[in-house]
């Protein structure tokens, strides 16, 4: 396996090297030129030779036979190229394909050229290189080097030490097998065996030297092409040969050996029977290119080529336009494999006409399934799982136990060891090694288990990376809610204009914001962006408050202070230490730690470091108790003073100045009936109210929908709320308003978390932000400017419309449904509104 892997990262890497070799061995094989005065009686003995009279025997009932053969390589080579397209891709199947066969045969014909000396009297060699050679071999390798993961060399590699031995027996057993026909005494079988031989040698030796140098060429050529992607992940399981059928093959390789070798080399055997074939064949001969000829006589027109012509011209036209591309699926409630088939629909919504409410479940109004007895595309998956007869228990758990996983269980098999408690729920996925197969399948036990089928089949679940939800961001999953996905903007900031993405439930939020926005206009936002770092603070307990205050005076000393920070430190690439703040309650301490977290929202970060700077400080003091790793003086995701006081995450600031005939035109107000609601509603009603953080009007709803949108944590909108907006009037007529947003403690991230979700992630992406910056903390900076920025401009709205008594005429313009809820529930029917 190591030399084979070695070899084909060898040919990976050296692309051109080989490729150059191989075309210069062809054009030296094609331009041999054989001479020669040897009768043609003498070229025909030995192996492989073209004996005289081949083409005389060639009578009507051969053609008719050999026509029938020819349709029938064309028809197989038809097949193949079909099922290729359940390998890979189109792309796949024209690179591996077409091309790996077309440059097989050609240096097949080359090479031929040297041993035979009327090559052009087999006819049928095209129709036979078709039957011997191996096309989705070809187009396995070709999925497997275009897999993510390693480098090109690296995954060409990978996949030559899993499909090079198959391939050697697959080749030797093939060559054994057809080499047999030499032994028939029929002249013509004879030579056609012959050249099958050779083919299925040279098909071979290109497979591995060749072709795999051309395929890491293609690919570095291609990088960065969507259409270059695979159809599926490469698994090493897809290229692994069965055990068995490679054993069977083995013993099949060495019988056939032992009949060649008693065949063609008798025990007995005088002097001088065996002549050199080689020098015959350069001893004879005239002064011609033999492969030039060969090709010409290869594709004469006639009555047989003909028939050939015309099937194979119905065979691409077939492939090419009426051949329907098929998407599998398992359907959850009859535990079938179905074919997913785009219906043709007629628009659904017409005015006055009622429509079914199950246009909200996932497959009645959007799929036509038909039973089919195919694979479903999930190597872990297939219909005869599916539909076999389900096992003892006893059977099943020994499979279980002895694998580790379930991939050879039918989905009625798993149910059953999930329900007599051997496999956990929770751990589904793992077990089958196949997200989607584990959701599908929990959703079938706890509906059976709950009594809950109408509620989970109206739950969607299709369609969803759950390989990027497990482990990261929810277990036990069922499936994903869906929500709507609006934009406010162009909103400017900092000179740049951005599409803001906001997820929300609520009806007139996305409307309202979008109008402060507008009203802010091409002057844009200002904003000033503070890193002041993620909180963690553990709770411990010294035996009496002497040596709590030993501790204290401990971590205030410079120099202890840097050894908490270098282990703190240790933990992590990007987080860093910033302060320890220390909060006395008798002998219990609680250790506020501060540190910057690059551009992940830091909370994992600094509770690691805080965990082993604790065990640092044990060494000091062996008598402290830690009694919990968050002792709620962070705050984290709690009405805190201590993040509204000293901050939390991002500090942010943000400014702008209306003009007094954006708030005319666009709110229908003036700056002094602003800045006077301003200060009644969200500084005395406020502070009347006793509210830590809330000196604003609605700053969480423009952070939630946000949050939701990019993949932030939702609980954390109650410290991330934290706003005070403040207007005052400006200008040289005093009529112009200007506003800012202070937000202390905005706990946002670009890496981890919800972030690696797709449509997450897509979000982020929208607004420029996606990933890790060039700098640390650079995106998620921005990210805090960018939501700042959008509560500026919401809190703009909201005031403005309750200066005018807009806000009830918005919510039940934007927030109220015309929809009929008793028809709903009744009869499932959804009226539409007058327009």
């Amino acid at each position: 396996m190591k030399v084979w892997g070695a070899h084909g990262e060898f040919c990976a890497r050296h692309q051109w090297e080989v490729i150059v070799a191989t075309l210069a061995l062809l054009a030296c094989a094609a331009s041999v030129e054989r001479h020669g005065t040897g009768t043609r009686a003498e070229r025909c003995a030995g192996w492989a030779r073209a004996c005289p009279g081949l083409e005389a025997e060639y009578q009507a009932a051969d053609a008719v036979i050999m026509t029938f053969v020819r349709c029938a390589a064309l028809l197989y080579a038809y097949y193949q190229v079909s099922n290729l397209q359940k390998i890979a891709s189109k792309y796949l199947l024209i690179i591996a394909g077409v091309f790996s066969t077309f440059a097989s045969f050609i240096f097949t014909s080359a090479l031929a050229s040297l041993f035979w000396s009327e090559l052009a009297s087999i006819k049928d060699a095209p129709f036979l290189f078709l039957l011997v050679a191996d096309v989705a071999r070809g187009a396995r390798m070709a999925k497997a080097g275009w897999s993510a993961g390693e480098d090109q060399g690296k995954r060409v590699g990978k996949a030559l030490s899993l499909l090079g031995p198959t391939a050697t027996l697959d080749t030797l057993l093939a060559v054994l097998l057809v080499g047999v026909g030499g032994l028939s005494g029929v002249p013509r079988l004879e030579h056609m065996c012959t050249f099958a031989c050779l083919a299925l040698l040279v098909d071979y030796l290109v497979f591995v030297t060749f072709y795999p140098a051309c395929l890491s060429l293609v690919a570095d050529f291609a990088s960065g092409r969507k259409e270059m992607g695979t159809d599926g992940p490469f698994s090493e399981t897809d290229l692994k040969p069965n055990p068995v059928v490679q054993r069977v093959k083995m013993i099949m390789a060495a019988g056939l050996l032992c009949v060649h070798l008693t065949s063609r080399w008798p025990w007995t055997r005088e002097n001088g029977m065996i002549e050199g074939s080689l020098t015959n064949d350069f001893k004879s001969g005239s002064h011609e290119n033999v492969l030039f000829h060969s090709y010409v006589k290869w594709f004469s027109v006639s009555a047989d080529y003909i028939v050939i012509a015309t099937l194979l011209c119905a065979l691409i036209i077939k492939f090419i336009f009426f051949e329907e591309q098929k998407n599998w699926i398992i359907d959850m409630n009859d535990l079938t494999v179905k074919e997913v088939v785009k219906r043709n629909t007629k628009p659904k919504f017409s005015v006055g006409e009622d429509i079914k409410s199950d246009m909200h479940t996932q497959t009645d109004d959007l799929l036509n399934c038909e039973e089919t007895e195919w694979p479903l595309l999930s190597p872990s998956s297939s219909a005869a799982r599916l539909n076999t007869k389900k096992r003892p228990m006893a059977e099943c758990l020994e499979i279980y136990r002895s694998e580790g996983v379930c991939t050879s269980l039918s989905d009625e098999e798993v149910v059953m060891l999930v329900e007599q408690s051997h496999i956990p729920l929770h751990r589904l996925e793992n077990v089958l090694n196949d997200p989607l197969r584990g959701v599908r399948l929990r959703r079938r036990v706890i509906s059976s288990r709950f009594q809950t089928e109408a509620g989970i089949k109206q739950l969607p679940y299709l369609n969803y990376d759950y390989s990027k939800v497990l482990n990261a961001c929810c277990e036990n999953v069922i499936g994903y809610v869906g929500i709507p996905v609006g934009y406010a903007g162009p909103l400017v900031v900092d000179g740049k204009a951005y599409m803001i993405p906001m997820a929300t439930t609520e009806g007139a939020l996305v409307a309202s914001t979008n109008r402060g926005a507008k009203a802010i206009g091409t002057r844009g936002v200002t904003s000033v962006v503070e890193d002041v770092g993620m909180t963690r603070a553990p709770a411990v307990k010294l035996p009496n408050v002497v040596r709590a205050h030993e501790c204290r005076q401990w971590l205030d000393n410079k120099d202890n202070y840097a050894l908490i920070k270098e282990a703190f430190d240790s933990t992590s690439r990007f987080a860093r230490l910033q302060e320890v703040h220390v909060g006395v309650d008798g002998a219990t301490l609680y250790l506020r730690f501060r540190a910057t977290t690059g551009d992940a929202m830091g909370m994992n970060m600094v509770s690691k470091g805080a965990e082993n700077a604790l065990k640092l400080l044990k060494n000091f003091f062996p008598d402290m108790e830690v009694i919990s790793l968050s002792g709620n003086y962070c705050s984290d995701k709690k009405a805190a003073s201590i993040n509204w006081v000293k901050g939390r995450g991002k500090r942010v600031v943000c400014e702008t100045t209306i003009s007094a005939e954006n708030l005319k035109n666009i709110f229908k107000t003036d700056a002094k009936t602003m800045t006077r609601c301003n200060k009644i509603k969200n500084l005395s009603g406020s502070a009347l109210a006793g509210s830590i953080g809330g000196n604003n009007a609605h700053a969480a709803n423009m952070v939630t929908a946000i949050f939701i949108a990019t993949g932030q944590d939702p609980a954390q909108n109650v410290t991330s709320s934290n706003c005070s907006t403040n207007m005052e009037v400006c200008g040289e007529n005093r009529d112009d308003l200007y506003i800012t947003c202070t937000m202390p403690s905005l706990e946002v991230g670009t890496v981890g978390g919800g972030t690696v979700l797709t449509g997450q992630g897509a979000c982020l992406q929208i607004l420029g932000v996606k990933g890790a910056g060039v700098r640390p903390a650079e995106n998620s900076a921005r990210l805090a400017s960018l939501i700042c920025a959008t509560v500026l401009a919401g809190e703009l709205s909201l005031m403005a419309a309750l200066v005018n008594s807009d806000l009830v005429k918005s919510h039940m313009r934007h927030n109220r449904s015309t929809a009929n809820v008793a028809n709903v529930a009744n009869d499932m029917t959804l009226k539409v509104p007058k327009l």
